[in-house]
């Protein structure tokens, strides 16, 4: 169970090989958007999300009504279309009747009625649909048709007499009718079909040049046939303008039906009736048409007035029907597409609704997921890493919740850690203070101590000072044996060389010997130059004196072989102490080395304690003092080193006065084996005296010469005994300056205490 940790702590101790990720600053947003909390500012962007939504359904609304406005501006103005068609089915009723001389009293009432319904019409400002175009097409109709002149010009055409000519009369009426009724179409895009194709072909069948336009045409034509059946004058123009009207009616007829049959390919099932009743219609134009063309040509074809008024009943009859049709479509174009705007318009109110429930419901959760991360957040900075947060989502708050999870995880692993560190150095401190015990009394001179290695960072310091600490024992042990072999081969030395003396000491005594008893000799041989002729006498005195010199020199031969041995093993000891002195100069260096390394790891015991802080304060002390204990160390071998040159020159110098020696001393061996010769000699002469007296002269002569040369050898034997016993003294003071220097070294090691 962790305990509780500081924010502060834990901030400051980041995860091991991770850093504080940084990234890019985000601008600062305005003040009273910082001020607004997550809610409110998801809240706002919902609804800014929102103000496109419905700008795009206000739109979509806008469109739908321009596409829908113009068609029900189409099936609107039909009441106005009805009006004048009958206005104008009235006048052409009005017209045959006057035409036929009957009475057209009732075609006459009907064009009223039709006008005055027109009128009130144009002057209504009733409407049905507050968004319906029909009061802007009166006010746009009131502008433009000059509707009073229109009603007197009707009115001017009601009040024809019956027996009047009618042919110009009808076409100025018929061409106002006609204008009037383009534009009611114009003003309300009826011309166009009010933009739907169906309704652009049923008005182009029913309205212009279609049944309207026909029956107007077919009604002129009777007039002019009728006017040529009665012979009035201008009877080619009239045949001429018959001709043109059956022709342009053969074109309206044709156009109609055309209109008609693409109506029902389009809309079969309303407009099926209708390609049939114009089918039949066809047939009978084409009979009404025949006659016309007939009379047109001078053939004297009639048409009767029963074939015309069934062909314009038939023809009001399909324009009825097309009528209809017409106002029928709109209808169901404006129903489906109010539908689609109904349908469209819920499907949006559910949608929105939708989104509203999915906005507020996401909104819940993520405001309720913050409160959750800054509610756990809070007691994380409170000290309490015991949390952990369920992952519900897969989006960027369950990233940020396992984000959260994994970092309470990491603040959990850093607490341990700091436990961990804080325990691993109150045992480094515990380590290091007895490590501080043991490298104390190893400062002292006890190198039997070693430190126990451990772990942690001190066991690899604690190694290398107990290795160190080996090795200097070792090597003080290794000079300790040196030192001793020094002090002993010193001895051994003053032995040899007081030795050396003594013998030096002996030939030069019995050089002196030599001589005298040469001397001696040689007044006896000048003696017994003067005494030739008592040269018996002489000769045994003198042979009995070179027997005597004889065995002087063979002792003098002796004890100069003596001294050339003595010669040769002092210098044989003097190279052995040289050879000592070479040993104890390398074990010197090798101590130099050991005290390099000793001060190099107590400057790197220095620097870890240096590292360790207060705690390795004690172990700074200690290694200051090893790395001064290696100093002094150095500074000892350098004294040693200097002194064991100094014995190597000595040794080396007395070496070379030795072996001069024995050089010395083996030419007056060999001057003496001559001088025994020449003793030999003497003897023999001296036996040979009594018969060489008269030859004792040459002889004796040759004898004083031969003694001269010996005394000069004894002389050269006693100066190089003398120069032998002052080399030999100064080896022994070379020797005894060696053991001095040794009983000072075991004097400085004694301090140290040294494993067995």
């Amino acid at each position: 169970m962790l305990q509780n940790v500081p924010s502060t702590e834990l901030a400051a101790r980041p995860a091991p090989g991770r850093q504080a990720a940084s990234g890019p600053s985000l601008p600062r947003a305005p003040r009273w958007i910082d001020r607004l909390s997550v809610a409110q500012k998801l809240g706002l962007a919902g609804a800014l999300f929102f103000v496109p939504l419905v700008v795009n359904v206000t739109a979509a609304a806008s469109t739908l009504m321009r596409i829908v406005q113009p068609v029900a501006g189409a099936e609107q103005i039909m009441p106005f279309v009805n009006a004048t068609t009958d206005l104008q089915r009235a006048l052409d009723d009005l017209t045959l009747a006057a035409s036929a001389q009957t009475s057209p009293a009732a075609a006459r009432q009907r064009a009223e009625q039709a006008l005055t319904q027109l009128g009130a019409l144009l002057d209504s400002e009733a409407s049905t649909n507050p968004i319906s175009p029909l009061p802007e097409i009166r006010r746009e109709l009131r502008q433009t048709l000059q509707f009073a002149n229109f009603r007197a010009q009707v009115e001017r055409y009601l009040a024809l007499p019956p027996s009047g000519d009618r042919v110009s009369s009808y076409g100025t009426v018929n061409s106002a009718v006609q204008n009037v009724l383009k534009n009611i179409t114009q003003a309300s895009s009826l011309d166009l079909g009010g933009g739907q194709h169906t309704m652009y072909l049923l008005q182009r069948a029913a309205l212009g040049d279609g049944l309207m336009g026909l029956r107007s045409n077919l009604v002129q034509a009777e007039l002019l046939n009728d006017r040529l059946r009665r012979g009035a004058p201008n009877a080619s123009a009239d045949r001429t303008r018959l001709s043109a009207l059956v022709t342009h009616m053969s074109t309206e007829v044709g156009q109609t039906q055309e209109a008609l049959n693409d109506a029902v390919r389009e809309r079969p099932e309303q407009a099926r009736a209708l390609s049939s009743e114009m089918q039949q219609l066809s047939n009978m134009m084409s009979l009404v048409l025949g006659n016309l063309r007939a009379a047109a040509s001078g053939a004297g074809g009639s048409t009767s007035q029963a074939l015309i008024d069934r062909n314009l009943q038939k023809i009001d009859r399909l324009y009825a029907q097309t009528s209809a049709a017409l106002s029928q479509e709109g209808k169901n174009f404006q129903d489906e597409y109010v539908r689609k705007g109904i349908v469209n318009g819920l499907i949006t109110l559910l949608i929105t609704a939708l989104a509203t429930w999915l906005l507020v419901y996401i909104l819940q959760r993520i405001v309720r997921q913050l409160r959750q991360l800054t509610t756990n957040a809070q007691a994380l900075t409170d000290g309490n890493l015991n949390i952990h947060l369920p992952v519900t989502t897969s989006d960027e708050l369950g990233v940020l919740t396992s984000s959260f999870n994994e970092a309470a995880a990491q603040l959990r692993t850093n607490a341990e850690r700091v436990e961990q560190e804080r325990l691993e150095s109150q045992r480094l401190q515990d380590h290091i203070g007895q490590f501080l015990d043991v490298t104390m009394d190893i400062a002292e001179g006890d190198l039997t101590k070693r430190g126990v290695v451990t772990e942690d960072i001190l066991g690899n310091v604690v190694d290398s000072i107990n290795l160190m600490t080996d090795e200097l024992a070792t090597t003080l042990q290794q000079v300790q044996a040196a030192s001793a072999s020094v002090s002993g081969g010193s001895k051994q030395m003053l032995g040899t060389t007081e030795a050396i003396q003594q013998g030096a000491q002996l030939t030069a005594a019995e050089a002196q010997r030599v001589a005298e008893q040469v001397s001696q000799i040689t007044a006896g041989i000048r003696q017994m130059a003067h005494n030739a002729q008592t040269s018996a006498q002489t000769a045994r005195e003198a042979l009995l004196a070179s027997q005597q010199g004889q065995e002087a020199l063979q002792e003098t031969l002796g004890g100069m072989q003596n001294i050339r041995r003595e010669v040769q093993q002092v210098s044989k000891r003097i190279k052995t102490l040289g050879d000592r002195s070479l040993e104890i100069q390398e074990i010197v260096d090798t101590i130099s080395q050991i005290a390099e390394q000793t001060h190099l790891l107590a400057v790197n015991a220095s620097i870890e304690a240096a590292g360790a802080g207060e705690a390795g304060g004690r172990f700074g002390i200690v290694a200051d003092s090893v790395r001064k204990l290696a100093n002094t160390s150095a500074q000892a071998t350098t004294r040693i080193a200097g002194l064991i040159k100094s014995v190597q020159a000595e040794v080396q110098d007395v070496i070379v006065e030795a072996e001069e020696g024995t050089r010395e001393v083996e030419q007056g061996y060999r001057i003496a084996g001559s001088a025994g010769q020449r003793l030999q000699d003497i003897g023999e002469l001296t036996e040979r005296s009594a018969q060489l007296a008269e030859s004792i002269a040459a002889s004796t002569q040759e004898q004083v010469q031969s003694v001269e040369r010996v005394n000069a050898a004894v002389q050269q034997i006693a100066e190089v005994a003398q120069r032998s016993e002052s080399a030999v003294q100064q080896g022994r003071t070379a020797a005894q300056q060696l053991e001095d220097l040794a009983r000072q070294l075991d004097t400085s090691l004694a301090r140290f205490r040294l494993p067995g």
